[in-house]
């Protein structure tokens, strides 16, 4: 299928009209198409947890073997970091085809600078870990280094829209910013999940594993609560089959199990290490242990909500350019960006927060 433009092929998940639906407000679980996609949607996400579990150990072995001094760690650093880049690549690739940006020449300059971004320090104390430790940062590296690579980007982005009419000069701005947002999300990741301090976790891997569990709750329930009870749209012209009743049972359970999860490594000694937050909610707890769990509590609400936005941004991105999803990658759910967009911006939104935290 093709637009009038004969030069520019429409990926094949184009809708052609605005996605409407009529059972809502019904409920959705007896009917056959729901069944089979609900199966479809379970299989994928048993897939997709094992993979993620494996992800995220690759930081939990570093930390662990790192704090016990034992083996050689970096080979699971230099592991969670390859896995990054490469999952980097596909997001950005996938973002890049749905944008315009599909032509071969394109993707392989976006996705190098992409890559430069993640690899790149963006703040000199975030980066004790890996191969970071042999490159000397404190004698080269400065804080304007990192803007102006964007800076770069931006630029670069720009020339191709104006120097490409086929891609359109709005279209490559809205890919520039969710791109960066998909790069700092995942530059977090590394961060979030490898950063040191006296050979304990900054931050501890525990906080990925906090945040994708609550937006992986808030998700799900989301799903299942607007099958069931879904009656009221919450935003119709960006995702049609997103009801308030789903939305609210969904953060509901998400924060729900963020607190309970967060006051455990809170109060149980043996855990305390692996507390979401590690340094950062500490240095409160220094201070007043009621202010450390006050801003946990906050979190857990906030994270969930900041996931439902992410997921509203990325479909409002696929709405922009008529598309349903941004691939086929992935049986019923769509591409890795289907599935990842509540906890990219999550992550993306974990960024500021570690950035803005004092030396």
């Amino acid at each position: 299928m093709k637009t009038n433009d004969k030069n520019f092929e429409v990926p094949d998940t184009v809708e052609i009209s605005p996605e409407t639906d009529d059972n809502i407000g019904k409920n959705r679980f007896k009917l056959e198409s729901a069944k089979r996609n609900l199966k479809t949607r379970l299989l994928s996400t048993v897939v997709l947890l094992i993979l993620l579990l494996g992800f995220v150990c690759s930081g939990a072995i570093y930390t662990s073997l790192k704090t016990a001094n034992i083996g050689n760690p970096e080979i699971a650093s230099y592991f969670s970091i390859i896995l990054t880049v490469v999952l980097t690549g596909l997001c950005i690739y996938e973002m890049n085809k749905v944008m315009g940006f599909k032509f071969w020449y394109y993707q392989v300059l976006i996705i190098t600078i992409s890559i430069l971004l993640l690899l790149f320090p963006s703040k000199y104390n975030l980066y004790n870990f890996s191969f970071y430790t042999e490159l000397s940062l404190e004698t080269w590296f400065q804080t304007w280094q990192f803007p102006v690579i964007i800076t770069v980007y931006l630029l670069i982005t720009i020339i191709i829209s104006v120097s490409d009419k086929r891609i359109d000069t709005k279209n490559a701005l809205i890919n520039f910013i969710m791109t960066l947002i998909i790069i700092l999300a995942l530059k977090a990741f590394s961060i979030t999940s490898l950063a040191l301090d006296n050979n304990l976790a900054r931050f501890s891997f525990n906080t990925i594993v906090w945040i994708w569990m609550m937006i992986i709750l808030s998700d799900s329930f989301q799903y299942l609560g607007g099958m069931r009870f879904g009656k009221t749209k919450l935003c119709p012209s960006i995702s049609p089959k997103k009801t308030w009743e789903g939305a609210l049972i969904g953060m509901g359970t998400a924060a729900f199990t963020g607190i309970v999860f967060a006051m455990i490594f809170q109060f149980v000694k043996p855990l305390q290490n692996f507390q979401p937050l590690r340094e950062p909610m500490q240095s409160l707890g220094d201070k007043t242990i009621a202010l450390e769990i006050i801003i946990y509590l906050l979190l857990a609400i906030v994270f969930p909500i900041i996931g439902l936005f992410g997921d509203l941004l990325f479909s409002w991105v696929k709405r922009v350019v008529k598309i349903k999803d941004y691939s086929n990658l992935i049986p019923g759910h769509g591409g890795a960006l289907d599935r990842m967009d509540s906890i990219l911006f999550s992550l993306f939104i974990l960024f500021i927060f570690i950035s803005c935290l004092p030396v």
